[in-house]
């Protein structure tokens, strides 16, 4: 972890909501722990939405090596872990490669002096906001690709899932051994992964299913063409 960088968002922004790349953290935790399934966990307790997913993965990492599992909590699971990441920013991301390939696709305007530096990362995201419209007018539909792919795998998940109660606005629905209510009215889960992305979960897909409801539409327009566009 970079300690001036954490320090500075510390004091200078303390109400904020810092996020660390969990690729950081498995590069520092793996040095002692190089076990391919215990890196498997390392991920799965990231990607883990509500804090009992959260325990019962850090409780599988711990009977492999409880040590790891201590190191692992040592970096606090509110910057790493979905579970406990606000849901205001709807983004659900646990890592940094956006940044990082960011950065490394202006290396070379970084080199120069600050005002022709700024010159040449202007003109090549606007280069790159106009490759991005003609890739937006050939969607197949309404909302990005890798929105909709992500959507199709939550419609398999749900298909597995069972409803076992509906109220006037939510539903009650099981997944396995797991039971999630679902609130149509205020687009939750108690999964949190709605919450997270505002994407439906599978578990409120497959209540809108039950309840004969258009699902697709329930995706927030900021992953939409139109929104796209306006960038």
């Amino acid at each position: 972890m970079q300690k001036g960088l954490l320090d500075v968002v510390s004091n200078v922004c303390p109400q904020a909501n810092h996020r660390w790349c969990i690729r950081h953290i498995e590069a520092n935790w793996s040095k002692k722990w190089k076990s391919g399934e215990m890196k498997k966990l390392l991920w799965w307790c990231a990607w883990s939405t509500y804090e009992e997913e959260f325990k019962d993965q850090l409780k599988k990492l711990g009977q492999l090596d409880e040590d790891a599992a201590k190191a692992l909590v040592s970096y606090p699971p509110k910057n790493w872990c979905r579970a406990y990441f606000d849901t205001q920013c709807k983004n659900f991301m646990v890592g940094n490669n956006f940044t990082e390939s960011f950065n490394s696709w202006i290396v070379q305007a970084r080199q120069k002096l600050i005002i022709k530096m700024l010159k040449d990362i202007r003109v090549k995201v606007m280069n790159m906001l106009r490759d991005h419209e003609a890739e937006i007018l050939n969607w197949k539909d309404e909302f990005s690709p890798h929105t909709m792919q992500l959507f199709k795998d939550y419609r398999v998940i749900a298909n597995n899932c069972k409803v076992v109660f509906n109220g006037d606005i939510g539903y009650e629905v099981v997944e396995g051994t797991d039971r999630h209510t679902v609130n149509m009215e205020l687009k939750r889960c108690t999964c949190r992964a709605w919450d997270l992305s505002e994407i439906p979960c599978p578990r409120a897909i497959k209540a809108f299913l039950y309840g004969r409801q258009d699902h697709v539409t329930q995706i927030h327009r900021f992953y939409s063409k139109e929104a796209y566009s306006m960038v």
